[in-house]
């Protein structure tokens, strides 16, 4: 009896029931057919199919509150966030008080007025180094991150680099191997599934794989080329080439990402290194902390000086990162500048308080970086400590979790797709599989497992679209040359489809990893001077968003597009679709003109992808790495159900929520039990 009357409170108390499936009702039965076979329809990720169900089920029923729910998720996922807005505010006149069609709401809101803005970073918490049992570290020196958002700290003075998942707890100490121990690790870094450790002591760069097994170490003491004294920072470029700041012998060596050295520099005449510390690579340029010329010297990637950055107000700069268009700069005496690279104007963090309201000071700032969700971690050596700070609209302002479909092909094992962001849009990863709670009929399911996403980001998706006119067909020697990089990096895996956008769109090749079908297509198709971009996008983004993996879709362009071309389907309904996927667009264009650019950021900025200018040698070389680097960060929960699978057609409804790092989330859907 007291185990009852407990699972009722707890059951009251989160909130958990979803919306009641109705009764039907002599000549309703009609309603009932049309929202199975939409749900059907939705959990096969055919959506617009659905959509039609939907909609037939609720004019057949207008207090069909469950069709109009999933009517209006099928508008999100279908990128018609106006009419999805639309069907839940008439879901919340009629449920007034139901909590999660008003999250939906002001989410939808946000999302369609172009995202939240982000709010000022307040304190979170700390990470004592001292005081973390069998994972201690001390005088903090680095930190970085994984793409499953673990995090990496290591300790200078401890001789160790500790491991943490999203959550924060530490579940890894790292010593490195018998043969070869940490010694003094003063910078870190992230590239294709490893961690360099640049050694102050050993004058090696260590590598190891996310579980802490050494792989490789690079360098040695010494003078000579691919040799170090005092290795002092290390960052990556897109194709995991990194370079490293040889603090003792005043120069920057670039390594490839096998570890081979390529080339060295140590400035010019005029502005030679001294004591390089913290250096990071953005946009093909090298910024190095000149450390005891108190300045920042900026580098081509040839070695070539660009540039020198100064302020009076430095002491003893340490480190540098270039984070959402901002760079942080680590001064070891006088604290942790920024300079928004829009603004253009150096401002000092100010000090902060913790949750009991006392000033905290940072002794000694060492580095400073920022995870994926924008929460920013301070690094302060003198303390043992990294202080954490994020954006207050992480903390007030509950998660975004959608279920996108259920997969009951192999039932009673049933599959839920899921995708989780913040208030700003950005994915949160790394999220462990007890944070979630399924129920499925609002009981709780207690054994549910969580998919791993190496296996589902294995395969990359993309879709071409290109332009059938005669000036995109004139640049076959360009196309040819500048899509050689990505060709030549496609797997067996990969999947590449090709679309044309003429006056109509047509698939022309489902699937290919051969360029020169593509050119061919490009070069013999029959010319237009219309093109439907719009419905080419969204005919594309419709298989896109059935496949899993990283995704992107590809528009190949030259200067003749216009409006006139998204008249059917518009620039807001295809970037809407793209980001209700997480699908970047790309745009690679073979005309100079600024226009061009113009007219294409519209798609490319939003969907966090990129519009490039083919020349031969540009950001073309990395496409094929900037749209691996983008995983598919959905989250899979897979359980058994106690349904019986005897009840064909039974509607069983599923409620998801998460608890992340004390912020909340929740979704709810539903399938039919199916037959044999």
């Amino acid at each position: 009896m007291r185990r009852a009357i407990t699972s009722l409170i707890i059951l009251l108390t989160t909130q958990i029931l979803s919306m009641d499936f109705p009764n039907f009702t002599l000549g309703e039965e009609a309603a009932k057919e049309e929202f199975k076979r939409g749900l059907t329809y939705k959990n096969l990720k055919q959506y617009s199919a659905a959509k039609e169900r939907f909609q037939k089920a609720v004019s057949l029923k207008k207090d069909f509150l469950l069709a109009r729910l999933e009517l209006a998720n099928n508008y999100f996922l279908l990128g018609e966030w106006e009419q999805a807005l639309e069907e839940f505010e008439i879901l919340s006149s009629q449920k007034k008080n139901d909590l999660l069609i008003q999250s939906k709401i002001e989410i939808l809101r946000l999302a369609i007025a172009g995202g939240s803005t982000p709010l000022e970073r307040i304190y979170f918490k700390s990470l004592d180094g001292d005081s973390i049992r069998n994972h201690r570290f001390r005088n903090p020196v680095d930190i970085t991150f994984d793409n499953e958002g673990n995090y990496y700290i290591a300790g200078f003075g401890t001789s160790n680099i500790v491991k943490f998942n999203a959550n924060g707890e530490a579940i890894a100490n790292w010593k490195g191997s018998f043969t070869k121990k940490i010694d003094k690790p003063v910078a870190l870094g992230y590239s294709q599934n490893r961690i360099f450790v640049a050694d102050f002591g050993r004058d090696e760069i260590l590598i190891f794989d996310l579980k802490g097994k050494l792989l490789q170490s690079v360098g040695g003491p010494g003078s000579e080329p691919g040799k170090f004294h005092g290795p002092a920072g290390i960052s990556f470029d897109e194709t995991g080439s990194f370079y490293v700041s040889d603090s003792g012998n005043n120069r920057i060596q670039k390594f490839n990402s096998s570890g081979q050295f390529e080339i060295q520099f140590f400035g010019n005449e005029l502005q030679l290194l001294k004591n390089p510390a913290g250096i990071f690579y953005f946009k093909n340029q090298i910024y190095v902390v000149d450390k005891d010329n108190v300045r920042i010297l900026v580098f081509d990637t040839d070695g070539n000086v660009l540039s020198q950055i100064n302020k009076p107000e430095w002491k003893r700069p340490r480190n540098i990162r270039i984070l959402e268009n901002e760079i942080y700069l680590t001064d070891e005496l006088t604290g942790i500048w920024s300079y928004g690279l829009d603004m253009g104007e150096w401002k000092l963090l100010p000090r902060f308080r913790d949750k009991k309201g006392i000033y905290r000071v940072l002794t000694r700032p060492f580095a400073v970086n920022i995870d994926s969700s924008g929460t920013l971690y301070a690094l302060d050596y003198a303390r043992h400590r990294v202080d954490v700070f994020t954006e207050k609209n992480n903390l007030v302002a509950g998660l975004d979790l959608k279920i996108e479909s259920i997969d009951t092909s192999d039932f009673p094992n049933v599959h839920i797709y899921t995708r989780l962001k913040n208030r700003l849009g950005k994915e949160i990863i790394g999220v462990d599989r007890l944070a979630f709670r399924v129920y499925e009929n609002d009981n709780m399911t207690p054994l549910f497992s969580l998919a791993k996403t190496e296996k589902i980001n294995q395969k990359m998706n993309i879709a071409v679209i290109y332009e059938n006119s005669e000036s995109l067909a004139k640049a076959n020697t360009l196309l040819s040359d500048s899509l050689q990089p990505f060709f030549r990096s496609l797997t067996e895996w990969d999947e590449l489809s090709l679309y044309r956008a003429g006056k109509d769109t047509n698939l022309i090749l489902p699937k290919t990893q051969s360029k020169f079908e593509i050119l061919a297509k490009i070069r013999d198709s029959k010319k237009e001077d219309k093109y439907n971009f719009g419905k080419a996008a969204v005919t594309a983004l419709s298989k896109l968003s059935q496949n899993m993996g990283p995704r992107a879709l590809v528009f190949l362009v030259s200067s003749e597009a216009n409006d006139s071309s998204f008249l059917q389907y518009s620039k807001t309904r295809v970037v809407e679709y793209a980001r209700a996927h997480s699908i970047p667009i790309y745009v690679l264009s073979t005309s100079p003109k600024k226009g061009a650019q113009r007219f294409w950021s519209d798609l490319t900025e939003p969907s966090n992808g990129k519009y490039i200018l083919l020349d031969g040698e540009g950001d073309e070389r990395h496409l094929y790495q900037m749209i691996r680097s983008q995983l598919d960060q959905r989250y899979i929960l897979s359980y058994k159900s106690d349904i019986n699978p005897e009840l064909i057609d039974r509607y069983i409804g599923l409620v998801v929520d998460v608890d992340h790092r004390g912020v909340k989330g929740k979704d709810e859907a539903g399938y039919f039990v199916p037959s044999e």
